[in-house]
């Protein structure tokens, strides 16, 4: 084989295997810091104190291969931080172990190595603002100085099993403890609304275990250290970068599972607008074809009647015939109108919801109709969902609620779109609500499904002599929301 194929051979595996490495999921960048002045006074507080607490304790010399191995370690840790669960606002990384074990091993100077590759790995990772960044370092190192501070205490230069593991965990106790409540400092500061012992107690939950852990492990790499110097340091890492690894392919494969749910949903979001959109085009022909045949011969009949009507001995039959047609040409209208709405983006929800109420009105029903601007000018499912519930509602109002006053209340927020219904009827107990059902009265049913279809969802309160009131929330995605003066100008 010649060298040249040797050699693209060895590079297709190098490719290959490179391919198989999770890759880290990209990060936005975290929330603009809200500099308060409570906020800038605590945290130069508390670098200051880091720095006094760093002139007084870290010494020189040390073992540079330990602090050059953990430097590197406690980096390439940070550096790849993930977000294990999707939607958490928490990234997780095992640099804790070799932070505290060489903090444990090499005394401040290793806290403050540690401290200072952490940050940067950190900010290679996340882009953190220098004014986190200084948090950080200084909670870092408080903590890690006051574990080795335990640590040293209670095991001094010894590496005895029970000694040191109760140190060990102790160690990791402190660490936290530090840690947690400087930061809760902060979240107080940023959000006076927290309640600090809930969130400690939450993190206490959640992340004192790995803690715990870290000083345990931590404890084990003073003991290598002791034993083997920097190289059984290393032997400490391998498992902790091996933990990494682990975090990452789980990453790695969350982040794949919720990128394949979301496109899920985007589709099943695509195949519900289609077939609702089929449907209305099913239902407009439906209704052109009924107007253009069948109300249109039974117009014809019903003027061929009345016409006849003054012919002797014919006449009062006739008027009854034609009277029988017009009430049919009247019920066939009002289908065409409940199968085939008007075209809702033309004349818009509060003209096509007053349509709606108009033969509630005629038959002495007050009805209100408040819809809110921005809601107005929605577009697409949500307008066709808003009109076909209402519709719904209505009918069943007229033909079941004995109601005196309807009001329909049509509003939008950020979420989408709020639609109540609220009348004075006679309402309904849950009980004759489900007699209705069995009697095959679906009108409520039918309500549920199309608020479903939609991808809302909907509530019914009601009570018998307290009235009936709907509420419904569906969305309103960008496609059917309004275009902004601006953006409209940019999409020109």
């Amino acid at each position: 084989m010649a060298p040249a194929d040797e050699h693209d051979q060895g590079g297709g595996r190098l490719r290959r295997l490179a391919g198989r490495i999770p890759r880290l999921p990209e990060e936005a960048r975290g929330t603009p810091v809200t500099y308060t002045r409570a906020l800038v006074v605590y945290v130069g507080l508390l670098a200051a104190g880091a720095l006094g607490a760093a002139a007084v304790a870290v010494r020189l010399p040390a073992d540079s291969a330990l602090l050059a191995l953990g430097a590197c370690a406690t980096f390439v840790l940070a550096a790849t931080a993930v977000r294990v669960l999707s939607g958490a606002g928490s990234y997780w990384s095992a640099s804790i172990f070799a932070h505290l074990g060489l903090t444990l091993a090499a005394g401040p100077i290793g806290a403050l190595v540690a401290v200072v590759s952490e940050c940067a790995g950190t900010t290679a990772r996340l882009r953190t603002p220098w004014f986190k960044s200084l948090f950080n370092a200084s909670n870092q190192f408080l903590s890690a100085l006051a574990s080795w501070s335990v640590f040293h205490a209670i095991a001094g230069n010894r590496t005895a099993l029970g000694p040191g593991l109760v140190a060990g965990l102790l160690a990791g106790l402190v660490s936290w403890v530090v840690n947690i409540w400087l930061l809760a400092g902060v979240q107080w500061l940023t959000q006076p609304e927290v309640r600090v012992l809930r969130y400690v107690g939450q993190n206490a939950t959640s992340v004192l275990p790995y803690f715990l852990g870290a000083g345990l492990t931590a404890f084990g790499g003073v003991v290598l250290v002791d034993r083997e110097g920097a190289d059984g340091f290393l032997l400490l890492l391998v498992p902790v970068l091996l933990l990494q690894m682990s975090l990452l392919v789980l990453s790695s494969r969350t982040h794949a599972a919720q990128l394949q749910q979301e496109a899920h949903a985007r589709e099943k979001e695509l195949l519900l607008r289609r077939a609702l959109e089929a449907s209305d085009a099913e239902r407009h022909r439906i209704a052109r074809n009924l107007h253009d045949g069948v109300v249109q011969d039974l117009a014809a009949v019903t003027l061929g009647l009345r016409a006849r009507a003054g012919q002797e001995g014919t006449g009062q039959a006739m008027l009854h015939a034609a009277d029988a047609t017009a009430e049919v040409i009247d019920e066939l209208r009002t289908l065409l109108r409940e199968i085939a709405p008007p075209d809702l983006e033309a004349i818009g929800l509060t003209a096509a919801l007053n349509d709606l109420a108009d033969p509630l009105r005629d038959a002495g029903i007050e009805v209100t109709i408040e819809v809110a601007e921005p809601a107005g000018e929605v577009r697409g499912t949500a307008l066709t969902a808003t009109f076909r519930i209402t519709q719904e509602a209505l009918h069943n109002v007229d033909q079941h609620a004995h109601a005196r006053h309807v009001k329909v209340a049509v509003s939008q927020d950020g979420e989408g779109l709020d639609l109540r219904i609220m009348d004075d009827g006679v309402g309904f107990t849950a009980e004759k609500r489900h007699q209705q059902v069995e009697a095959g009265h679906l009108g409520l049913s039918l309500i549920h499904d199309l608020a479903r279809e939609a991808g809302g969802d909907l509530q019914i309160h009601s009570a018998p002599d307290a009235g009936t009131t709907l509420h419904a929330r569906l969305p309103a995605d960008e496609e059917d929301a309004p275009a902004s003066p601006e953006r409209a100008a940019s999409q020109s």
